[in-house]
């Protein structure tokens, strides 16, 4: 079983969308990150993001497709532990247990090198 199954689906995931979405565009160090993005592409985003820390990517892709996808936006090391940060205070408001909360930063640690792009080439 999934953390996305785990924790409740479809309605967690839109709640935790919703909160992590409104924490994350209220900080313009990762707001700047989606300022060329239309609002439904960005809303997807965390969707696809926020089901694969779970455990349930709705789309499956290559280490090498998610890099090149943010290799034009040079996502510092930085701003990725910010959202990291962020999205793991909402689950921990969202009573996910201190043992999956490490399960999703491992998860999320695990795509780090193809997410950081600032100033690197693969």
């Amino acid at each position: 079983m999934t953390l996305f199954d785990k924790y409740g689906g479809v309605p967690m995931l839109t709640e935790v969308v919703k909160e992590f979405h409104a924490r994350l565009i209220r900080r313009p160090h990762l707001r700047r990150y989606f300022s060329e993005i239309t609002a439904e592409k960005i809303i997807n985003h965390h969707v696809e993001y926020i089901s694969f820390a779970l455990g349930k990517p709705s789309v499956h892709f290559t280490n090498d497709e998610l890099h090149e996808w943010h290799l034009p936006a040079g996502v510092t090391k930085a701003s990725f532990k910010a959202s990291t940060d962020l999205l793991i205070d909402v689950l921990e408001e969202a009573d996910f247990s201190e043992e999956d909360l490490d399960q999703v930063r491992k998860r999320l640690n695990s795509v780090l090198d193809e997410i950081v792009t600032k100033g690197i080439e693969k």
